[in-house]
């Protein structure tokens, strides 16, 4: 069995037709039928129905898919950690997150310091693992730790923010704001698929106040958008924009939160610096304050600046 003619099925998968995956390959569309028959003789199974209006996968061929994207992968990766190993090219890493994570995380950790994340995959938060186990990416992001078998990493928190236009009552007094001081005004914030609201909701169901938001918009953006233009109150871990205002939320004295765990694959080839790398990002992640906001970089020091001595020395 060889990778290539796995290859060559995987493009006929994807692109649902022989002559689609002879123009992705390069290759002529008749060596390509040629050698998937042979595939399929030398497996015994039949994996591909050719019809008039294109091909269609069998119920052998539906269960073999995720066994060839298995096979190409590892052959990749193999050969990524040899050619790592042998100095010619630098480890990279390709990382699953919900798109707050890459606008507020990854892009500016990656901007600021380099690294070998190269590659930032959008998904909602509860995809991640499931990205991560079909072996799409390297690393997951995620608002929640890893199922069991993955190494992890708890890579810090962010706090959770209510943002008003200039001149909202909310936005008086400065400082951190009570929860409870919500709940006179339209609340905006996504569904209860997202790790903000399942903060907000545990902390009020355990204040025993149940939240009844006035708009569910999945963009955190969006959140901010109709904040922005006098319908309400938005809680997101986002930094503000549209000249909103921020003030940190807390619930009964404590920070609201949410928590940001990497996992990854013990059995990964590159374990060791993936472990590195995600302490890094914890350690980026702590310095800043929970992320950074977009397109912003650290303020460099004065062209005289100097740390000085010691003044305890």
């Amino acid at each position: 069995m060889e990778l290539r003619v796995l290859r060559y099925f995987l493009a006929v998968v994807d692109t649902g037709s022989m002559t689609a995956a002879a123009v992705r390959v390069h290759v002529a569309q008749p060596s390509i039928s040629r050698q998937l028959r042979s595939l399929e003789r030398e497996l015994g199974a039949e994996l591909l129905r050719r019809t008039s209006s294109g091909v269609r996968l069998t119920a052998a061929g539906r269960r073999f898919v995720p066994v060839a994207r298995d096979l190409t992968l590892r052959a990749a990766r193999g050969t990524e950690l040899l050619q790592a190993v042998a100095g010619r090219s630098p480890l990279q890493f390709r990382v699953a997150c919900p798109n707050s994570t890459i606008t507020h995380l990854v892009a500016p950790f990656v901007a600021e310091m380099g690294g070998p994340f190269t590659d930032a995959r959008s998904c909602e938060p509860d995809q991640v693992y499931e990205r991560l186990r079909a072996g799409d990416v390297d690393i997951g992001i995620s608002t929640g730790p890893p199922p069991g078998g993955m190494a992890t990493r708890r890579l810090g928190a962010r706090r959770i923010s209510a943002q008003v236009p200039a001149g909202h009552p909310l936005e008086q007094g400065g400082g951190d704001l009570d929860l409870a001081s919500l709940l006179d005004h339209p609340v905006i914030v996504s569904s209860r698929a997202s790790a903000v609201r399942r903060a907000l909701d545990t902390a009020l169901y355990e204040q025993g106040t149940p939240l009844r938001p006035a708009f569910e918009p999945q963009s955190a953006s969006m959140a901010q958008a109709l904040a922005a233009a006098g319908h309400g109150v938005c809680v997101v871990v986002d930094h503000p924009q549209f000249d909103l205002r921020a003030r940190a939320l807390t619930s009964q004295d404590r920070p609201l939160i949410i928590s940001l765990y990497a996992g990854w694959d013990p059995d990964h080839y590159a374990h060791d610096e993936i472990d590195a790398a995600t302490r890094d990002l914890s350690k980026w992640l702590m310095a800043n304050d929970g992320g950074r906001q977009p397109g912003s970089r650290p303020t460099p020091a004065g062209p005289h600046h100097s740390p000085g001595p010691d003044p305890g020395a």
